[in-house]
């Protein structure tokens, strides 16, 4: 069953925002990229706290949300430079936070190696950028879950503790509330976000951790998908990097 249009104005919006923010890191002013980029990035985050919290049966709403998820992760990882490069840390580890939990709400194999092989089997899902070209296949999602864990392992060794999660912290679950409140409320727990494997873990462990899944998962992808043992073989060695700045031995992931 289709999707309702009413919320598409929001998804319409933020894409029109990140075309708008790429147009805008064209030039020199890394002040206006970065906030350019931030309301991207809220305008999409919105669109899928509307989604998560509407009131559309999760089944029928399942394949547009995941997508945007997906699209989420991508914006986020896209815009923590700009953060960075305009002088606003906190706001960089805030979207890798929401990269974090979007990339793992996206993942056909939830973060387990195990099940990649399976979820790889999985249909190709619409891709929501500013070119909309083609469709996001399972295996582009598992390997931005990999990518996002790698990227919030690196913001947490260079930067302890990590900035950006104050207060109660939210461990990503696909469950929420009903109603506009609810949807604040999700939006304010997506920048708060941390992997449930990363439960009660202080900021050097949780760093391994998604560094060690981050590896898992790319080793799972390289195993079945031709051309990507680069990309496991690069996230090998940066797990040993972070490992050392840490001083401690780097997880051994099978």
């Amino acid at each position: 069953m289709p999707v309702d249009r009413y919320p598409r104005a929001p998804l319409r919006s933020a894409i029109t925002a990140w075309r708008q923010a790429r147009i805008v890191g064209e030039g020199f002013d890394t002040r206006r990229t970065g906030l350019a980029y931030h309301l991207a990035v809220n305008r999409l985050h919105w669109y899928i706290s509307l989604l998560r919290t509407g009131p559309h049966p999760r089944p029928e709403i399942q394949d547009e949300l995941t997508a945007a998820c997906h699209a989420l992760t991508v914006l986020s990882r896209e815009s923590m430079p700009a953060a960075a490069a305009s002088g606003a840390h906190r706001h960089a580890v805030i979207h890798a936070r929401i990269a974090l939990a979007a990339g793992d709400l996206a993942d056909p194999a939830h973060g387990v190696p195990q099940q990649v092989a399976r979820a790889l089997e999985g249909p190709a899902l619409d891709r929501f950028d500013p070119y909309g070209i083609g469709t996001v296949t399972p295996a582009e999602r598992i390997a931005g879950a990999a990518e996002v864990r790698m990227v919030m392992a690196r913001l947490i060794v260079g930067h302890p503790p990590a900035v950006g999660v104050r207060g109660r912290r939210w461990l990503v679950t696909e469950e929420s509330g009903t109603g506009i409140s609810a949807a604040y409320r999700d939006r304010r727990d997506f920048r708060r976000a941390v992997l449930p494997s990363c439960a009660g873990l202080d900021a050097a462990g949780e760093a391994m951790r998604l560094g060690a899944e981050s590896v898992g998962l790319h080793a799972a992808l390289a195993r079945r998908t031709a051309g990507h043992f680069v990309e496991y073989d690069n996230a090998r060695k940066e797990l040993g990097r972070l490992s050392g700045r840490l001083g401690v031995s780097a997880p051994v992931v099978e």
